[in-house]
């Protein structure tokens, strides 16, 4: 039986050297996105048909982006994803991993669209009162 084993090891080797990988390497992961993602860090709400929840972005692009949500979404859902007020944008859902949700845009969204809004200037302190 341990011929048997060190036989299939070996094999498993040779195989391994022949797709190109040595005997302990990992293969390498593809990436499949067409465009790059900015790192977001943004509570938009997303919207199914009548109900309403919230979407932790992770990452956006101008196709799609990835989030966190307690919302039921299945596979091929239709959604509405609120990135700018008033402006909702129609995405489908590609995939789901437990709360992760992956979004597709039916259409390009432009980057001012999901760039960060500039923060309002803090309002200037009030000036004391003088009695007198």
């Amino acid at each position: 039986m341990r011929g048997l084993r060190v036989k299939l090891a070996d094999w498993a080797n040779a195989i391994r050297s022949t797709v190109g990988l040595e005997a302990d390497a990992e293969p390498e992961a593809v990436e499949r996105r067409r465009e790059a993602r900015c790192l977001s860090n943004r509570k938009v709400i997303v919207r199914q048909r009548k109900t309403l929840g919230i979407l932790h972005l992770k990452n956006i692009s101008s196709t799609g982006g990835c989030g966190l949500t307690d919302m039921p979404l299945a596979v091929g859902s239709l959604v509405f994803v609120e990135l700018r007020k008033p402006h909702f944008f129609a995405a489908e859902v590609r995939w789901v991993r437990s709360l992760s949700i992956g979004l597709q845009f039916f259409r390009p969204v432009r980057a001012e669209m999901f760039e960060k809004a500039p923060e309002p200037a803090p309002a200037p302190p009030k000036k004391k009162r003088g009695t007198g």
